[in-house]
């Protein structure tokens, strides 16, 4: 498979809005895409991560594109500035569509722990476009048809874990995350309106797109334990599980994977290729 590469492309005026494409389609055949956030905590980590990883590989072989970009950090850039980057890579994407043989209707988002929920909140807000802007790329839609995360956590809001966690952790870095002095802001009416606005599974609709997520972690039932390190509450897989239960109220399509049912080899490729169908 042939695979033309564009590197630290600009797509946005930060110095980390930049993203690398890896495209396998050409002109009058235009390839599906994925668009991947990488994970960090939002204060870490690079677009470079997912060039080893299974999507890559079984989406480079299956004939789709992948485009992975970097985003502000919440050191420096506190919600909503990681997710208004997802939203921006994905309208820089469809916008420079042509020029890199992308089809504009198959674009998806995708991301790990941290990119994973920058995606995730992005696939669930649907189109954020600003038709009145003067700028091209925000009038272009930001919607995706498929969404795929990795230890993807759902909200960024602690009440959600309210009758499925019981153990001490307050997911780390979400002072900084929300830009609020410590942890005893957390509860201030304000910080929950933002935490609200932050949490992607608020945003749960009919438009939803079909969701693939998958954990490194047991779901040995419908709660985490309390004993659980910090690290395995915000990457557990009761996350996906709360998630899915919205997704099959509205008979949506979900697939959840976790250490004890593992992902298939060539599952995460042919789940794209069937949304696109």
């Amino acid at each position: 498979m042939q695979v033309r590469e564009w590197k630290d492309i600009a797509y946005g005026p930060h110095e980390r809005n930049v993203l690398d494409v890896y495209a396998v389609g050409k002109e009058g055949e235009p390839s599906p895409a994925v668009v991947f956030f990488h994970g960090g905590g939002y204060v870490s980590g690079d677009k470079a991560a997912v060039v080893p990883t299974a999507l890559m590989k079984e989406c480079i072989q299956a004939g789709i594109s992948v485009v992975t970009a970097n985003y502000r950090f919440i050191t420096t850039d506190p919600f909503p500035a990681p997710m208004e980057d997802g939203t921006r890579a994905l309208q820089f994407v469809r916008h420079m569509a042509p020029e890199w043989g992308i089809d504009p209707a198959r674009i998806a988002s995708a991301g790990s722990s941290a990119g994973g929920h920058i995606a995730l909140w992005n696939a669930l807000k649907g189109d954020l476009a600003d038709p009145d802007s003067s700028d091209p790329v925000e009038r272009t839609s930001s919607a995706v048809s498929a969404f795929v995360g990795f230890g993807t956590q759902v909200s960024k809001d602690q009440r959600f874990y309210e009758g499925i966690y019981e153990g001490p952790h307050i997911q780390p870095n979400l002072a900084l995350f929300y830009g609020v002095a410590s942890t005893d802001d957390l509860y201030r009416p304000e910080t929950l309106r933002l935490a609200e606005a932050a949490s992607a599974i608020n945003f749960m609709s009919e438009a939803a797109p079909p969701a693939f997520m998958a954990y490194d972690y047991p779901l040995d039932g419908p709660f985490i334990p309390a004993d659980a390190p910090v690290g395995v509450v915000i990457h557990h897989p009761m996350h996906g599980y709360m998630l899915k239960k919205k997704y099959d109220e509205l008979g949506k399509r979900f697939e959840l994977r976790h250490s004890g049912d593992p992902i298939r080899p060539g599952e995460l490729a042919q789940f794209l290729l069937d949304s696109w169908a």
